[in-house]
């Protein structure tokens, strides 16, 4: 899909909500918009598309964004940009109230608030995306193999999240997805701890998540493994993990609500007695954001459709104890299973 087709798709949703144009700040839809990876602000409306930069981008703008008319900062009149509308949106989830303030000092009371327009065209990927977003997935899975010589007795959760961040850019990508997770022993008890100086022991629970931006895409990947040793309530547990997660994947297909893929690991970890031990939804889209729509949680009725791509990720998490999680990339496809799971590694317990 191209970014006029984009554009375009754009605009429909400006007219439903009765507006003449939109102001686009935030940096990955200026991107998804206009392929533009400097710092830019779009005006969409129903006749034309202007990209405003400052000098340091001017050259870079008019390459990467050939279909819009490139503008400086410096030297753009706002109001004369939009002196033929009534009403401007802006995008009410990435503007600060300061921000706010500026933007309306220029543009005045035409300034009007949206909600996730371009995000919502964003759920349905392209096969230039999804293409990305393999080429994403793919290197996190290698890295897991790579980072599997690492884990060992003795070795630091820091230097096992470092590792990881080194050998995704090795393998590809540009940056990090997100901060790196590495909690291991009782820490693997937190969903989002931060890597500690803490060493590995044996009997240790190791959780890893983490993902890399691949040509602007994000990969996301979570796999638990047992440190040297293994034990019945490790293996219990990690099984119900697993059977939760299988039962999620499994439920992934179009005209399927996000409610219902999250109702189908509730009922998982409602048999085993689990339930209280779930602290998170099921999972999230992601693209060039690394959590973006849909949320696939118990609160959330959007149906799912062909090309959406989301994650999967059950765990629980027993303070004192430890904690397990399991997450895999997974893309909405209209064929017999209804998906297809991009994630490549492998599920079951592994003893390192």
């Amino acid at each position: 899909m191209g970014n006029n087709t984009r554009i375009n798709n754009l605009r429909k949703l400006i007219k439903d909500q009765e507006l003449d144009g939109l102001l686009v700040t935030d940096p990955a839809n200026v991107f998804y918009l206009a392929s533009f990876s400097g710092d830019g602000t779009l005006l969409i409306t129903d006749e034309a598309q202007f990209l405003v930069t400052d000098r340091r981008y001017i050259e870079q703008a008019e390459a990467e964004a050939p279909e819009f008319t490139i503008g400086d900062i410096a030297e753009t009149d706002w109001k004369l940009l939009t002196q033929k509308v009534s009403q401007v949106g802006f995008e009410s989830a990435h503007l600060t109230y300061q921000s706010y303030l500026v933007w309306s000092g220029i543009i005045g009371e035409k300034l009007k608030s949206t909600n996730m327009l371009v995000e919502n065209l964003r759920m349905i990927k392209d096969e230039d995306e999804i293409e990305r977003l393999r080429g994403a997935v793919r290197i996190g899975d290698e890295v897991f193999q790579d980072v599997l010589a690492e884990i060992r007795p003795g070795v630091s959760e820091k230097h096992l999240a470092t590792y990881i961040e080194h050998r995704l850019r090795i393998r590809g990508c540009d940056r990090e997805a997100f901060d790196t997770i590495a909690v291991s022993g009782q820490r693997s008890s937190l969903p989002h701890g931060k890597p500690s100086e803490k060493t590995l022991e044996i009997g240790d629970l190791l959780t890893l998540d983490y993902g890399g931006v691949y040509q602007g895409y994000s990969g996301d990947m979570t796999r638990t493994v047992a440190v040297n040793k293994s034990c019945p309530r490790i293996r219990n547990i990690y099984s119900w993990v697993l059977e939760a997660q299988m039962a999620g994947v499994e439920a992934v297909a179009p005209g399927k609500t996000c409610r219902e893929i999250d109702g189908a690991v509730r009922e998982v970890f409602e048999r085993a007695n689990l339930i209280q031990h779930f602290a998170h939804s099921t999972g999230h889209g992601v693209g060039l954001n690394v959590h973006e729509l849909p949320s696939v949680s118990r609160k959330n009725d959007r149906i799912l459709q062909e090309n959406m791509v989301i994650t999967i990720e059950p765990g629980l998490y027993i303070p004192g104890w430890g904690g397990i999680r399991i997450e895999d990339v997974v893309l909405v496809r209209g064929n017999s299973n209804g998906h297809e799971i991009l994630t490549n590694t492998v599920k079951d317990l592994l003893i390192i």
